[in-house]
């Protein structure tokens, strides 16, 4: 029995049918960004430009400014992750619309996931400044009469 290939401990491999577009045992698939069915290495004589079947997709700017939101989100309590919410949203109807064009879902995805960790984290933290208050308040209320 051949250990070749076998860089994960315990998991099963199965082998393929070597029916066409079926990935078999040691094979990883296509890698991203290259065109299947190309090799992605430029052949003798070819120009490493677009002849060599890489795809490179522009990231969608509305994405980027959803991260920057989120990046900086902490600092305003609530708005902040707010923000990054409806950027992130916009930026993934943009990719959207783009029709393959545009790349940057998952900055779009992370964004929103911290926007609603900020929110729900602010949202909490403010909750539990504003009990304090009360709770203060009505104490010295009460030492008073």
């Amino acid at each position: 029995m051949s250990n070749e290939g076998d860089y994960e401990v315990g998991r099963p491999r199965y082998q393929g049918s070597g029916a066409p577009g079926e990935q078999g045992a040691g094979s990883r698939g296509a890698q991203p960004g290259v065109i299947p069915g190309s090799t992605g290495i430029p052949r003798r004589g070819e120009s490493g430009g677009s002849s060599s079947g890489t795809v490179v997709r522009k990231t969608a700017p509305a994405a980027v400014v959803a991260m920057a939101f989120a990046a900086v989100g902490w600092l305003l309590p609530v708005f902040g992750g707010l923000m990054a919410i409806r950027r992130a949203r916009v930026a993934l109807h943009q990719i959207e619309a783009s029709g393959g064009e545009l790349d940057g879902v998952p900055l779009a995805v992370w964004a929103r996931r911290l926007g609603w960790v900020y929110v729900v984290g602010w949202s909490v933290a403010l909750l539990y400044i504003a009990l304090r208050i009360y709770i203060d308040v009505t104490n010295v209320m009460v030492t008073v009469k």
